[in-house]
């Protein structure tokens, strides 16, 4: 290089791509494909819902990947401490008014609280709000994902991989949104984390816009 001339800057800002795309085979071949484009396992989490959480998933081995369990994973354990309570303190209120009364309505306040948490949805609010995701399309996210969507999340140092990720998505059905700076979404409230391959379960578990890059 001749002296004087500095090399041409390269963009090293971080990108993400969030694609949301139907379940099946789309999604896995859309998976595979960003994979095959030189997008390090480190660098791509899927995130769905399953009744079942313990089914592997058939991506690339190393691929992250979120499952979200079903709305009512462990309704029964908060709803029967709730009922206890409730029961308990009838039972004092009866016995032994003077005290028992007092306790009823503590015990109603420990059922109410109990009951609330238990048929809180397990979704993906959570999660987005603890990576910070953009607030409008976090809720178009949420919604898609709450019809069955799943969500599917590339991030990137630089632009030169933007158009072909976004080409592998648009080619299997996916919209898709360009978000300027890194979405690492980690498992939170009831969600479970894995490796595709070993089955691996790991612990914890700018202006946006979709259309083209």
């Amino acid at each position: 290089m001749a002296e004087g001339r500095e090399a041409p800057e390269r963009d090293a800002r971080e990108y993400t791509v969030v694609g949301v795309i139907d379940d099946g085979a789309n999604l896995n071949r859309a998976v595979k494909e960003i994979r095959d484009l030189g997008v390090g396992p480190d660098d791509i989490t899927v995130i769905l819902k399953r009744e079942d959480p313990s089914e592997p998933e058939p991506f690339p081995e190393g691929t992250r990947y979120i499952v979200v369990p079903g709305d009512r994973r462990g309704l029964e354990v908060p709803v029967g401490f709730g009922v206890v309570f409730i029961i308990v303190g009838i039972f004092f209120a009866i016995t032994t008014p003077a005290i028992g009364i007092p306790a009823l309505f503590v015990f109603i306040s420990l059922a109410a609280i109990l009951f609330a948490g238990s048929f809180s949805r397990v979704g993906l609010t959570p999660i987005l709000t603890d990576m910070e995701a953009p607030r409008e399309e976090a809720g178009a996210w949420d919604d898609e994902f709450e019809r069955g969507k799943v969500l599917v999340f590339v991030n990137t140092a630089g632009r030169r991989l933007l158009r072909p990720v976004r080409e592998v998505l648009e080619r299997n059905g996916a919209m898709y949104y360009l978000v300027d700076r890194a979405l690492r979404p980690r498992a939170l409230h009831q969600a479970s984390m894995y490796r595709a391959g070993g089955r691996k379960k790991m612990e914890g578990s700018v202006s946006n816009h979709s259309g083209s890059v």
